[in-house]
């Protein structure tokens, strides 16, 4: 299972070829790009997709502010507040990172080694 909204974009008349190569229904080649099925069928719609009508693969990124910040003890952070309250703070050095709530009590810490553990850690924050 994912856990970041992606999908792949194509134009509708892309999703149409689609449905009529792969000889299925436009929600089956829907249910592929947005990745809510992994059958063999739902990969080769996503490979062709992309390989021969342009598709391009999106992520959900959640909007929020995002600050760069070097603190008086010398540390640089990337400080990003949520419109629920939620702040978002990471080591830019270290990769610290550390989730406060909207009352400022520590939810969660986490060591990020890659970008797609942000994204992760962004959408937790976005949906508390």
């Amino acid at each position: 299972m994912r856990t970041t909204d992606s999908y792949i974009k194509v134009s509708n008349e892309a999703r149409a070829k689609l449905a009529r190569l792969f000889k299925v229904e436009e929600k089956t080649v829907y249910l592929a790009l947005t990745y809510r099925r992994n059958s063999d069928t739902a990969r080769k719609i996503r490979f062709t997709a992309v390989q021969n009508f342009g598709g391009v693969a999106m992520c959900h990124c959640p909007e929020c502010e995002t600050m760069h910040n070097v603190t008086e003890d010398g540390r640089e952070l990337m400080v990003q507040n949520f419109d629920n309250g939620v702040k978002l703070e990471i080591n830019k050095h270290t990769g610290a990172a550390v989730v406060y709530d909207r009352k400022g009590a520590v939810m969660m810490t986490r060591q990020i080694e890659k970008f797609p553990e942000l994204s992760e850690l962004q959408l937790f924050a976005e949906s508390l």
